[in-house]
């Protein structure tokens, strides 16, 4: 969640700023509103759009064994205190928005109300397909929808009334209503965000200046008259103001025309669009394998698998605190590689296991060289690296892998969710980009080879440390030591 709350704060804070500076001050309102609508929409939803994520790679039958068992281990040996704390906190943060939405839709009912209460007491008259409401209250005209709410039609002259009555058809005829909906949800949605206040601000802005556009057939009589009604009350929110927004801008406005030169600007959206759907949605780029039951396809490779087993279980404790059985779906091996067999390295010792060909260095090597300053930030603790399954070609290319990340042996990493995110996702880029290996050799042939964990001390329940840290200082390796 919170996640989302900054890809979407990010959004509209850019958004604003390319609006403030390209767009505010030129005429194409139509443009400036599909603006505002299109980049409020895209900052709501985008964040919420997930790319298809390969970077977990069990799916179906394909599940996560080894982080089960870990899991597993953890739920044993911990206490739930720190559990407890957890949900206190996220009870309170959950009472603490449900209350300040409640009383965003409690500001908003009250002018509802306000609506209701004038339809209610005031005299009703229809002209020109409106139904006007008399309410002989001290206010600007506003409307909603086709009700035209004023303090006094003796107070306009005949000009000034067709004014009003061409503004409002304007906001009718544009179905301003809508965006109004749209803002009144969000302001109680996300009523802790002040940009969509500023949103709501801007696009009421434009919705006058096009509004005024219709009506201001004389602008300097027009202007006058917006002066007058700046002086009354403002109308409901939820109701179109013949005095909302600031009016020093709106008489300006009515004269204005935007220059041929400034019709560029309006291009503007495409690479903001761009960089959104790139920076703020919940994406991969992983060309990771695409798994159709026992296949999967990676690099115009396909690798198959053994069929399913029974799977097996391990205790973990349930929320009553009671210990619960839970299925351990172990990953299928693979067996054959765009129909060859593949090899496990460990069941035959003619087999030859692959290096990286520069430096004769392993895989885990070249993993803990570049993760090592990251892995610094990490809390003392002994930690391993899983990924597992990896399969490599006769070329020595790895084709196929499964990256679990960095875990912390018999502890809890949830606190460093996001340090441990950047890790994994740095492992998984560094797997994709491996170095060429040097090709498993059974005979003096090059064959497919199953090298499974890419730590030689990996061996499921009882794992030895990849690496250990202390003062945020790695004091211990694993590829220093074999």
């Amino acid at each position: 969640m919170l996640q989302y709350i900054i890809n979407t704060t990010a959004i509209w804070l850019i958004s604003l700023i390319l609006f403030d500076v390209f767009l505010r001050r030129e005429s194409y309102h139509n443009y400036n509103r599909f603006f505002l609508l299109f980049t409020f929409l895209l900052g709501a939803l985008l964040p919420l759009i997930h790319w298809q994520d390969n970077s977990k790679h069990y799916s179906g039958t394909f599940q996560k064994p080894i982080e089960q068992v870990i899991t597993a281990k953890q739920a044993i040996v911990s206490v739930s205190a720190t559990s407890s704390a957890s949900v206190n906190w996220q009870l309170w943060i959950t009472l603490m928005y449900l209350a300040g939405a409640f009383i965003a839709l409690a500001i908003l009912m009250t002018d509802v109300f306000k609506m209701i209460s004038y339809f209610k007491a005031g005299i009703r008259t229809n002209e020109q397909g409106w139904t006007i409401i008399t309410t002989g209250k001290n206010h600007t005209p506003f409307s909603f929808i086709n009700t035209l709410f004023i303090s006094n039609q003796k107070l306009y002259s005949v000009e000034e009334w067709n004014m009003i009555l061409i503004h409002e058809r304007r906001h009718t005829s544009l179905l301003h209503i809508l965006d109004l909906i749209l803002m009144q949800v969000s302001r109680i949605l996300f009523w802790f965000n002040p940009l969509v206040y500023i949103y709501n601000q801007r696009l009421l802005m434009v919705h006058e200046f096009q509004a005024d556009n219709a009506a201001a057939q004389k602008p300097k009589a027009y202007g006058s008259f917006l002066i007058e009604q700046a002086m009354l009350h403002q109308a409901p929110t939820l109701s179109h103001s013949f005095n909302r927004s600031p009016i020093k801008n709106r008489i300006v406005m009515l004269t204005r025309k935007s220059t041929a030169v400034a019709k560029t600007k309006l291009l503007v959206f495409v690479p903001l669009t761009i960089v959104c759907l790139f920076c703020f949605s919940q994406n991969t780029f992983s060309h990771r394998p695409e798994k159709i039951g026992n296949f999967a396809k990676y690099r115009g490779n396909t690798i198959e698998f053994k069929a399913p087993k029974k799977p097996d279980s391990y205790m973990k404790r349930g929320a009553d605190g009671q210990l619960h059985s839970e299925p351990i779906n172990w990953p299928h091996d693979p067996i054959l590689l765009n129909g060859e067999k593949i090899y496990y390295g460990d069941n035959d010792k003619n087999i030859s296991k692959p290096l990286i060909q520069k430096g004769n260095k392993t895989l885990l090597d070249y993993l803990l060289q570049n993760i090592a300053k990251d892995c610094e930030a990490l809390t003392d603790g002994e930690y391993f690296l899983l990924v597992t399954n990896v399969v490599v070609s006769t070329k020595g290319e790895i084709v196929y892998f499964n990256n679990e990340g960095i875990f912390h042996n018999m502890g809890d990493i949830s606190k460093q969710a996001a340090l441990k995110t950047k890790i994994d996702t740095k492992i998984e880029t560094l797997m994709e980009n491996a170095p060429t290996l040097e090709p498993a050799l059974l005979n003096n042939q090059a064959v497919p080879i199953y090298m499974g964990s890419i730590s030689p001390f990996y061996y499921g329940y009882n794992s030895h440390p990849d690496l250990i840290i202390k003062d945020h200082k790695i004091i211990w390796r694993i590829t220093d030591q074999h």
